[in-house]
């Protein structure tokens, strides 16, 4: 089945801005009170969520949950994004 991932991408280019945004309101504002490395993990774990229910939403919505091919398609589409959600964070 040939499929238009943009909306996912869309989605998730959406989301990666979101969480940088959420993310330096907290930090600012002292939310996020912890040594070092603990305010980057708490980051890729609202990311790891957030990306995760983004893409087990477009399965849903677009009823791929049978479709093998276009479920692996989309996590790892998922995966990319997350990357380069990480790694545009960390240039900041």
């Amino acid at each position: 089945m040939n499929f238009n991932y943009k909306e996912l991408e869309n989605q998730l280019q959406e989301s990666c801005s979101l969480l940088h945004k959420d993310f330096f309101k907290k930090f600012n504002n002292d939310i996020y009170l912890s040594a070092g490395g603990a305010k980057l993990e708490s980051f890729i774990n609202d990311l790891q969520k957030e990306f995760e229910n983004v893409a087990v939403t477009f399965v849903a919505t677009h009823k791929l949950e049978k479709n093998t091919e276009a479920k692996k398609r989309i996590f790892a589409i998922t995966k990319f994004y997350a990357k380069k959600c990480m790694e545009d964070f960390s240039r900041m």
